[in-house]
């Protein structure tokens, strides 16, 4: 059962959907609370600003008939022409003239600031929109504006041909002049002779009126066809519903972004957060099987083993279920010599192996607790007893006897060896070949001896004495240790060729804490408790790890 070399398996895989599923769930609370704040300060905000309505106006700008073909070119003549007269639209000219007739007390770039025109794409028409904070002032403008812009552009065409106009009505009316002056004069001729010749007069001067006239008539049609004009289509009418503030849309969209921040954020926190959180975190990226699984419970280590103090509690029983599995941990024989340890402080390593030991005893088997924590001992203290010797004074002897060291513990079958005095050098000492006699020794007296040393990752301790132990059980505390300091943990024992029998999930809550919506798979984990309790599984031989 050898421990292979740490699997190069990344530890920074990303969660699964499921587990998303249940972040979210968890922090439902927290996304709710967001959505709310979030959308009812953008309500507020929104009910406050200055509502502004908006009305628009549609026209149609009617090419010059002679300019009209179904070329290319002219099409895109077509679409430069509205796009033209879509910018000069929202001009000063036109501008000032819409101010001039509704009387507006403001400048022409106040005003092109409210207007907004734009060609409506494939087509000649254009759109004009107007933004005020007076529903009829914005429907007035924009009619205005198109009014306005439609006189021009008739101004601006009509003068190529005004001058030509204006001199054939100038001739027109010179020559008309003239008729009615020889008319008169024919009827006050005195002899028909003088009637006749100005009768002539006024005939000859009626072909160049004619003349003229029909000249008139050319220049006119020549206007009509080679003259743009621009035709309002569609009349802009009074809004009372506001474009702007959007309160409903704001308020909504403030939600969503409130909620999406919150979420992730989350995201965020659980792709940066190694620790570990559930078995799969165990079992998939170490390939290591789960022993047990230890509920929190609100005790303190004072007040000695749970296992003692409650034993009909579900975490006592939790602690039989890992004595079961335990047993069935090797396939190689008996389970003599076993290990505690954890990767840092803090994560309940004695707890564990003192109550695993009580349970052990209660099953009839003769225990041996050993505390190799030279440097932070706490065996003494779960089991209540004294520290005077121990471990750092059988270093001291020449030959072994344990009945000083050896103290009673009020369980039946379970005898502790506390640390006792702290030597300076407890690396060398639990490395040496005393440390291997001492170990030799406690397994002649007792079925099974448990041993605590320091963190893995802290010193030196554990790396040293696991080779001489048959099996190292390791102890994780989701929520704390880091799926790094695992990994480091399997690669330093694995360097030694220590026998990893396997994890237990220590402190396990399953309140509404942060990790509290993970904890749902531990609620399931009778199929693992079954598996290892019916010893069907192959411990970690070839352990990926």
């Amino acid at each position: 059962m050898s421990m292979d070399n740490p699997n190069s398996e990344s530890m920074e895989d990303g969660i699964d959907l499921r587990q998303y599923v249940s972040l979210f769930w968890h922090w439902a609370w927290l996304m709710v609370l967001a959505a709310v704040v979030a959308g009812g300060a953008a309500y507020m905000v929104s009910k406050r600003m200055t509502p502004y309505y908006q009305s628009s106006t549609t026209v149609l700008v009617n090419e010059a008939p002679a300019t009209k073909t179904t070329d290319y070119s002219s099409v895109m003549l077509s679409e430069q022409l509205t796009s033209t007269y879509a910018e000069m639209m929202a001009k000063d000219p036109v501008l000032n003239e819409v101010i001039g007739q509704l009387g507006l007390s403001m400048t022409a770039d106040e005003l092109k600031k409210l207007v907004s025109v734009a060609p409506v794409r494939d087509t000649q028409l254009i759109q004009v929109s107007v933004e005020t904070t007076n529903a009829g002032l914005s429907a007035q403008v924009a009619n205005a504006v198109a009014t306005v812009f439609a006189k021009q552009i008739q101004d601006i065409q009509g003068e190529r041909f005004a001058q030509s106009k204006a001199t054939l009505e100038g001739q027109m009316s010179d020559i008309e002049a003239q008729i009615a002056a020889y008319e008169a004069q024919a009827e006050g001729a005195a002899s028909a002779d003088e009637r006749e010749k100005l009768d002539a007069k006024v005939t000859q001067y009626r072909e160049i009126y004619n003349n003229l006239l029909t000249s008139y008539e050319s220049v006119r049609l020549s206007e009509a066809q080679s003259v743009s004009s621009v035709t309002q289509v569609e009349q802009a009418t009074v809004a009372n519903d506001p474009v702007r503030p959007k309160t409903l849309q704001n308020t909504l969209l403030a939600a969503v972004v409130g909620v999406m921040l919150v979420a992730g954020g989350l995201v965020a926190r659980e792709a940066m957060d190694d620790t570990i959180k559930t078995p799969e975190d165990i079992t998939e990226k170490f390939g290591l099987p789960i022993l047990g699984v230890i509920n929190h419970w609100n005790g303190s280590m004072k007040k000695g083993p749970i296992t003692l103090e409650e034993p009909s509690s579900p975490t006592a029983e939790a602690y039989r279920t890992l004595r079961t599995n335990v047993s069935h941990a090797s396939l190689n024989g008996e389970l003599r010599t076993i290990m505690i340890t954890s990767a840092e402080p803090g994560e309940g390593k004695t707890t564990t192996l003192a109550n695993l030991a009580v349970v052990m005893a209660q099953n009839g088997q003769e225990v041996i607790v050993a505390d190799c924590d030279l440097r932070h001992p706490k065996a003494h203290v779960q089991f209540r007893l004294n520290n005077r010797k121990g471990m750092g004074n059988l270093f001291e002897q020449t030959s072994f006897v344990l009945d000083g060291s050896r103290q009673v513990s009020g369980v039946k079958n379970l005898s502790v060896v506390t640390s006792g005095s702290l030597p300076s050098n407890p690396a060398e000492l639990l490395g040496s070949q005393k440390m291997k006699a001492l170990v030799e020794a406690m397994e002649r007296e007792a079925d099974v001896v448990l041993i605590d040393t320091p963190p893995t990752l802290a010193v030196t301790d554990a790396a040293v004495l696991a080779p001489n132990m048959v099996g190292v059980l390791l102890v994780v505390k989701p929520g704390k240790t880091r799926g790094r300091a695992v990994k480091r943990m399997l690669e330093l024992l694995g360097q030694v060729d220590a026998k990893v029998l396997g994890v237990v999930l220590n402190d396990v809550s399953t309140s509404r804490s942060s990790y509290g919506y993970r904890y749902k798979y531990y609620r399931n984990y009778s199929a693992y408790q079954k598996y290892y309790g019916n010893g069907n599984h192959k411990g970690n031989k070839g352990s990926r790890s």
